[in-house]
């Protein structure tokens, strides 16, 4: 009966970091997995949770068992690429390796969450969780919170939160009195709008570090420049689609100026009324700049181009109908219930008939990979026979 003592790496930092591809199967490529990623970062756990899968495969082995050891690598994008990719590298070492039971070795939840797709496929004995020591002194928390920090996955999640709730908090702590600054010119109102600001500018200096803002800011210009010089179609229809996007806030800012004496909640939805469609425009333009950009770079179709086109429809239409049940209900104007009631359907087919075009496509996609495996097996298996 053979035993497979496995180790997942679901956000991939072997290959991100070590530039090594998985899986890894046998103690010799695992061992070199984990050497290069502690060169590579000596502080990243997954080395040591390697290694400690290295270690259970040989005491297993001196116990006369038949072992054998493996690392499976998944993606950046945690989420459904790297399950997807996982999943394609657990068929590889299940085939190679043909175990009858394993053991599962982790360093932490986000790799346990891919579990339950192992245990479909293979009897699980044992789940073991290996944890990094550390010294228990301030001086040791201080140096922990900054290496956090400074992993942009952490990072996000940790700071996220914390500039959302400071930048909407010194939002609405500011935007009545600024709104009583524009109608009355009076400047008494700027000490009032101090304490809003300062809690709006801390939390977008938090989320701008949190994102790392400048270095995206600084490939976005790297993409642009190469785009210009290759004369991809996209350029054009990211510029209109951003004059859009100006055109949109100086038209709603403009018709919520003209409002006066009314409440703060009106003159968001006046800000909103005016400009979800400027905005659902400017965002299909983009995604038609993406569409005619693959289509003549690749000659082929861009479906998520296309979904994501009936998602923004559909999404204006639903919110279309929302806002004008809300001005129907609270007598802000004149509006047929018919008409609410055919754009908010409106907006639900046309959802569904995007969610059914992406089950579709992804299912093809699906259905190919598992023909390109299928027929990868079919070759290694005539080799072997040969």
């Amino acid at each position: 009966m053979k035993t497979l003592v496995l180790c997942v790496d679901r956000d991939d930092d072997i290959g991100a970091k070590a530039a090594l591809k998985g899986p890894f199967i046998g103690r010799e490529r695992n061992l070199e997995a984990a050497i290069a990623l502690g060169m590579a970062d000596p502080e990243d756990p997954d080395s040591n949770t390697v290694l400690s899968a290295i270690g259970m495969y040989d005491e297993l082995l001196k116990r006369g068992m038949d072992v054998q050891v493996a690392t499976i690598c998944g993606h950046q994008k945690v989420g459904f690429e790297s399950d997807r990719i996982l999943s394609q590298q657990l068929e590889e070492v299940m085939s190679a390796v043909r175990p009858d039971r394993a053991i599962l070795v982790s360093n932490g939840a986000e790799d346990e969450y891919f579990y339950p797709v192992i245990a479909s496929r293979i009897k699980i004995d044992s789940v073991k969780r290996v944890f990094i020591k550390q010294t228990p002194t301030a001086e040791g928390i201080y140096y922990i919170m900054i290496k956090t920090l400074r992993d942009p996955k952490l990072r996000r999640k940790i700071l996220s939160p914390i500039s959302a709730i400071l930048i909407v908090y010194g939002f609405f702590l500011m935007f009545s009195d600024l709104v009583a600054l524009s109608n009355t010119h009076s400047l008494g109102y700027i000490s009032g709008v101090a304490p809003g600001l300062i809690s709006f500018l801390i939390g977008a200096y938090i989320a701008w570090y949190a994102y790392n803002v400048s270095e995206g800011l600084s490939r976005g210009f790297n993409r642009l420049w190469k785009a210009m010089k290759s004369g991809s179609q996209l350029l054009p229809f990211a510029i209109f689609s951003f004059v859009l996007l100006v055109v949109g806030v100086l038209y709603s800012s403009s018709a919520v100026s003209q409002a006066r004496n009314v409440p703060l909640q009106i003159l968001a939805f006046i800000f909103v009324y005016n400009f979800l469609w400027i905005g659902i425009f400017a965002a299909l333009v983009l995604e038609t700049g993406r569409f005619a950009n693959v289509y003549f770079s690749e000659r082929k179709i861009s479906w998520s181009s296309v979904i994501v086109g009936l998602m923004f429809i559909a999404l204006g239409m639903i919110l279309q109908g929302a806002l004008d049940a809300i001005v129907l209900l609270y007598h802000l104007g004149p509006v047929n219930p018919t008409l609410i009631g055919v754009e908010t359907v409106s907006g639900i087919l046309i959802a569904m008939f995007g969610g059914l075009l992406n089950s579709t496509i992804h299912g093809q996609e699906k259905t190919s990979i598992d023909t390109e495996q299928n027929r990868s097996e079919t070759e290694v298996t005539a080799k072997a026979f040969k």
